[in-house]
């Protein structure tokens, strides 16, 4: 059986009569009946029988009413999880986020919330490299990433550049350098290819990182946006020229964007200075 045959046999129900539920189906009175002798058919129970000039309806048939209207209200609930999933007003967003990336992200989230609670958002932190890595794992829908990154495979959308600053703490200005990425990654590089920043010693959690200055133990280099989002008090900072940090919004090419991301884009577009 399918669901057809269901909505027929639930019509036949709620009219208490095949010609009624005929003429609500909109469709002749014998072809209806033929479903109905199909459905006993294949169930080998009888579900409904003559009762004078009207039909009764069996325990069996009365059973499968039950389950009928279960199935057919399912499928209803499922259409429209499925249209608002494509519509953008329900489903998951997941988005990766580089430890020093999105400064806005905050003021987006709120944005995407406002316009459409029914999402469900996920964040997730790591390191660029990795965030592409769950990309192509498909983990993750989009993510905030440092740049230099393997662009093989992936879109970018939107980019934001950042001057650096160095911050140490007053007492302790030639404290060791930390640098506050991993070998290979794409600050390191920016670090240490434009700025000839040399340092074997790093860090990419940037709560760790500070508290490692105001002890002393370290001098660091920090882009723009992620000073604005700590607590320097104490600690002096200075604008360091010639390099600048790249922040990205990526996603697999393959899949390309879904409704969601494309209306999360949406929201960074309208916000752009």
């Amino acid at each position: 059986m399918d669901l057809r045959q269901y909505r027929y046999f639930c019509a036949v129900v709620e009219e208490q009569s095949v010609t009624r539920a005929a003429e609500r189906l909109r469709m002749a009175q014998p072809a209806l009946t033929q479903q109905i002798r199909r459905m006993e058919e294949e169930l080998g129970v009888r579900l409904i029988e003559r009762a004078g000039r009207g039909i009764r309806i069996t325990s069996s048939g009365n059973r499968l009413y039950e389950r009928a209207v279960s199935l057919l209200q399912f499928e209803q609930e499922t259409r429209m999880e499925v249209s608002d999933i494509e519509a953008g007003r329900t489903g998951i967003l997941r988005i990766g986020v580089n430890t020093l990336s999105a400064s806005r992200l905050v003021e987006w989230i709120e944005q995407m919330k406002r316009r459409h609670p029914g999402i469900i958002l996920q964040v997730h932190q790591g390191e660029s490299s990795a965030l592409i890595e769950r990309l192509k794992e498909r983990s993750l829908d989009a993510a905030f990433v440092r740049l230099p990154i393997d662009a093989q495979g992936i879109s970018i959308e939107w980019m934001e550049e950042e001057p650096f600053h160095q911050v140490w703490h007053p007492d302790h200005p030639t404290a060791d350098l930390i640098i506050p990425s991993q070998e290979g990654l794409g600050v390191f590089q920016t670090l240490s290819q434009r700025l000839s920043v040399v340092s074997q010693e790093t860090c990419s959690d940037v709560l760790t990182l500070i508290g490692l200055v105001r002890s002393g133990q370290a001098v660091t280099v920090l882009p723009e946006s992620t000073l604005r989002e700590l607590d320097m008090t104490g600690l002096h900072q200075t604008y360091l020229s010639g390099a600048a940090s790249t922040t990205a919004f990526v996603w697999l090419t393959e899949t390309g964007p879904t409704t969601l991301t494309k209306q999360f884009i949406e929201i960074m577009k309208e916000t752009a200075d």
